[in-house]
């Protein structure tokens, strides 16, 4: 009989337990459906503690993506971002930081592996630099973030495009969420990086302005991007 009662208890004790976990599973699977990527995104962020030291620097493309064409075909998305991200991480090295970068050469390298690359390096933030391009007339710079808006991600993108901004471009495209086929999509890096995150449009590689302003002002672009970068880390560290 005693036997019997100490199973009856322990069994009374698990039904609590059992039942809870299956609300849970049940809200889970609920948020799952009814928020959808947007749900996925903030149930990536659980769990992650950034180094507020270290920093990834995402080139677009590279190896056999060359991205968007300019000047007849000669001159390469993958190249332009390569050499852009290579300065930000020399003078954001120099200020005392720990820059991770996607690549650091003509490499191919898939957008799980980016967005891996980050999160196991607890960046921080994520910056991936990339170039726009056109069929028609399109010049200047734009910020892409999450389309739920997150508050510092914003923070990154109007800190970046502020900084270019006192250097000079032709034109100030504003901060776009979600993605550019569908505002109701996002792209894969700020999807799937656990940081703070923002896809930077460095002007237009069909733009002859554009490509003119980004030979000239390369390196003053380099620290706009890093200052806005600091700039970011500062304000969420409350400084």
């Amino acid at each position: 009989m005693r036997e019997k009662g100490e199973k009856n208890k322990r069994k009374s004790f698990l039904f609590p337990i059992i039942a809870l976990f299956s609300i849970c599973l049940c809200a889970v699977t609920a948020l799952l459906a009814v928020g959808g990527d947007d749900t996925v995104y903030y149930l990536r962020q659980l769990n992650f503690v950034p180094d507020e030291k270290v920093i990834c620097i995402d080139p677009g493309h590279g190896g056999t993506s060359s991205g968007a064409t300019g000047e007849g075909g000669s001159r390469l998305e993958k190249d332009d971002n390569l050499r852009l991200s290579l300065l930000v991480r020399d003078i954001l090295t120099e200020r005392g930081y720990t820059v991770v970068m996607t690549r650091d050469g003509d490499s191919d390298v898939s957008l799980e592996e980016r967005c891996k690359i980050a999160n196991k390096a607890r960046a921080s933030l994520f910056v991936s630099i990339h170039r726009n391009s056109s069929t028609g007339n399109g010049k200047g710079m734009e910020m892409w973030v999450h389309s739920t808006r997150p508050t510092d991600d914003l923070l990154l993108a109007e800190n970046l495009l502020a900084c270019l901004e006192s250097v000079g471009f032709s034109a100030n495209r504003g901060i776009h969420s979600g993605y550019r086929d569908g505002a109701d999509l996002n792209y894969y890096i700020n999807r799937n990086t656990k940081m703070p995150s923002c896809l930077a449009e460095i002007g237009f590689i069909t733009s002859a302005e554009d490509n003119k302003d980004f030979d000239e002002k390369l390196e003053k672009y380099a620290e706009a991007l890093a200052e806005g970068i600091e700039a970011t880390l500062r304000e969420m560290n409350g400084e």
